[in-house]
């Protein structure tokens, strides 16, 4: 006979070449049975395959003498992973038909059905049986459940292949909580499945529905009286790891009677997705069911209530909201490693994972509690701590973003990974420190203290946030290694189910307005940086000017009040003010309130050396005063000394043109401070501006730049000789040095 590769076209179910990988003599004789019959009954050919770690063939790879009218091939290769093996020789074959046997014991654990044949299931691209038990020679009855899904049918026609003459049940288990209606649908698939056969077919075939509590009770408890039980594999699901599902899992493990479960042929892209899930599956180590338990006790102890929880969560909440008043991060990462809270919230994933209503709510009871003395911790140490103020790491802390889902989603998976491996356990304090529990929680309390519901609600979906990202993260990862309710109990995998699915929407529900706040964090971003451009670009503007710092706020009328504090080389006037406001405003297209701060400034490069000033013949014998007015004042005769006149305040002689108020000083002039007392002379930042220190009587001083006026008074910027103190002072309290 012609071989048939995986384009031939046949009917469903029949195998021209069948593939047989046995361990051992025991699948050896169950396994050459079944392969025998189906290439019996389709004319084809069988290969049977063994894995050795050094290539060997072993003694009990003997085909009876019985199976030798077809053409049977036996093969042994070298290999220590003993899937990759046998997935090479399917592409090396192109079997038809692969045949595994499942005698094993089923273990609880991350492989439903065991190291070497998940692998093998999830990838494989041809029909694949997985058998548990030895069939007999002529078998007379045959059980066949049917959900409606399309492994069904060829099971069907499988069991038609292997025993032509047995009577075929088709079984629909109805949920007995359904009531008559899922019996009628029930009727409908069965109907279904058996109408695409031959009349002479339908004949041996009797359609059967039952209702019990669970599929997997309601098909064992119809298994007396049968010789195999055909399974065609259910709807796949990533939770199940893309393999049969947990029915035929707990069916393989329970049943008293041979059990073959039936999967149809992958399409190419479905194989390429699964060998790509077993790759990315295979990343993760093993857990034993030692290490299982033994982390279901460490996880178990930290989910309970007990006085060293609350105390160390007493402390730690105290830590945090002290470290949160002071400003403190080293505080306040302290109070995060300090905090027990990490170990209950893992706990209520775990038991999701595992099913267990008892424990979720003990997780969820401890975590409820601690949650509510957190909060109230934060609003005492708000209330008694006195001048207790908002602070940055308040505000960081009420500032929530996508970016809190996104680190409370990978430490969650490190939190979960770090409780399953001893050697890595001590990274555990570190996944702490990043999710950050307790802060968020103690924030709630003093924005309740503070009286600021913005705090306190901002806060809160923070917690939230990685509350529902731990639980869910840390529960995938522990399903990933592993654990998983027991096959077969329909309650904790209806539980666990439920419980993905509650918080698949919890986190949407949360992610919704973390995903608006971040889009108004953004757009707060993008609307500082505009106006940080507009006054930068306009201050370069001006001569000498430069951006200290700068704050806004918005009014009820859309104009933005802005607080600009710069640095200038002289006294900016009103109306370059006004012009600087119009022009900030034409950039960032918004009307501008401005407020302006200047701080008198003068560059000094002190990596270039000064140039020497030569002394002029003739200078001035004092400082020159303002421009005359219409009221004339008596002055000194112009001799080289300054003489008193007959007012109280001596005033220097003017030059013979009147000097600018606004005009620098060409060379800087040496004067003493007088008529100030005890005192001093008062310093100031600008011209009418702040004072900034004193210089006492007779200091010399050396004049760097005015006169300017301001009002009735002429201002110089001075630097004092003794004290290098520099900045603004009035000009009636010079007068040329000895």
């Amino acid at each position: 006979m012609e071989r048939q590769g995986p384009n031939h076209q046949r009917r469903d179910g029949e195998a021209g070449s069948v593939l047989i990988a046995a361990s051992n003599a025991r699948d050896l004789q169950a396994l050459l049975r079944t392969a025998h019959a189906i290439a019996r009954a389709q004319g084809g050919q069988i290969r049977v395959l063994t894995v050795t770690r050094t290539g060997d063939r072993p003694s009990w790879l003997v085909v009876p003498e019985i199976y030798k009218d077809i053409p049977i091939e036996t093969v042994t290769r070298a290999g220590k992973n003993t899937s990759t093996v046998i997935l090479a020789e399917t592409r090396r074959y192109d079997p038809d038909m692969l045949i595994l046997g499942a005698n094993s014991p089923l273990k609880q654990g991350r492989y439903l059905l065991g190291r070497t044949l998940d692998p093998v299931i999830q990838a494989a691209a041809c029909d694949i049986i997985v058998q548990r038990g030895e069939t007999a020679p002529d078998l007379r009855r045959v059980l066949i459940p049917a959900a409606g899904g399309p492994n069904a049918p060829r099971a069907l026609i499988m069991a038609r292949i292997l025993a032509p003459q047995a009577k075929i049940t088709t079984l629909y288990v109805a949920d007995r909580k359904l009531g008559q209606a899922e019996v009628l649908v029930g009727r409908a698939r069965l109907d279904l499945m058996i109408g695409g056969l031959e009349p002479q077919d339908r004949a041996a075939i009797e359609a059967r529905i039952v209702q019990a509590t669970s599929p997997v009770d309601g098909i064992l408890e119809e298994t007396p009286g049968h010789d195999l039980l055909i399974l065609g594999a259910g709807h796949e699901g990533i939770i199940d790891r893309f393999l049969f599902g947990d029915i035929p899992q707990a069916i393989l493990d329970q049943s008293t009677i041979p059990v073959m479960v039936f999967r149809r042929r992958l399409t190419s892209l479905t194989s390429f997705w699964r060998r790509l899930w077993g790759r990315i599956f295979g990343l993760l180590p093993t857990l034993t069911l030692q290490e299982q338990a033994d982390v279901q006790k460490v996880v178990r102890r930290g989910s309970l209530p007990s006085s060293d929880f609350f105390v160390m969560l007493t402390l730690a909440a105290v830590l945090a909201a002290l470290g949160l008043l002071m400003n403190e991060p080293m505080v306040i990462i302290g109070a995060m490693i300090v905090a027990p809270l990490m170990n209950a919230i893992i706990g209520v994933g775990l038991s999701i994972v595992l099913g267990d209503p008892r424990f979720f709510w003990r997780a969820t009871a401890t975590t409820l509690r601690g949650i509510v003395l957190a909060v109230s911790m934060g609003f005492i140490v708000g209330r008694i701590v006195p001048g207790a103020e908002t602070t940055e790491q308040i505000v960081a802390l009420s500032s929530p973003s996508i970016l809190h889902l996104a680190v409370a989603l990978t430490a969650g998976t490190a939190a979960a990974y770090a409780t399953s491996r001893k050697n890595v356990s001590a990274a555990l304090a570190g996944v702490a420190v990043a999710t950050s529990l307790t802060p968020p929680l103690v924030n709630i309390g003093i924005g309740l203290a503070f009286g600021s519901p913005s705090i306190a609600g901002r806060a809160a979906l923070i917690f939230l946030a990685n509350l529902v990202a731990i639980v869910a993260t840390s529960g995938l990862v522990f399903l990933w290694m592993g654990f998983r309710p027991q096959p077969g109990d329909r309650d904790r995998a209806t539980t666990q189910r439920r419980g993905f699915s509650t918080l698949g929407i919890l986190l949407v529900l949360i992610t919704l307005p973390l995903a608006i706040f971040t889009r108004q964090s953004i757009q707060n971003v993008q609307f500082e940086r505009n106006i940080d451009a507009a006054i930068r670009a306009e201050v370069q503007e001006i001569p000498g000017g430069e951006v200290v710092s700068w704050d806004y706020a918005r009014t009820g009328t859309d104009t933005l009040s802005l607080d600009l504090t710069m640095r200038v080389a002289y006294t900016i006037s009103y109306d370059e003010a006004r012009d600087l406001q119009e022009r900030i405003a034409t950039r960032i297209k918004l009307p501008v309130a401005l407020s302006l701060s200047m701080v008198p400034a003068k560059r000094l490069e002190a990596f270039v050396p000064p140039t020497p000033t030569l002394t002029p013949t003739t200078r001035p014998t004092g400082v020159p005063t303002e421009p005359p007015s219409p009221t004339p004042t008596a002055t000194a005769a112009p001799t080289s000394t300054a003489t008193p006149t007959a007012t109280s305040t001596m005033t220097p002689t003017p030059t013979s043109t009147p000097l600018p108020t606004n005009t620098p000083t060409p060379t800087p002039w040496i004067l003493t401070v007088v008529n100030v007392g005890s005192a001093g002379l008062r310093v100031r930042y600008a011209p009418d501006g702040q004072t900034m220190g004193r210089i006492a009587e007779g200091s010399a001083v050396v004049v760097l730049q005015g006169p300017v006026q301001s009002g009735d008074v002429i201002w110089y910027q001075v630097n004092a000789i003794a004290t290098h103190l520099q900045g603004w002072v009035s000009g009636e309290f010079l007068a040329p040095g000895p």
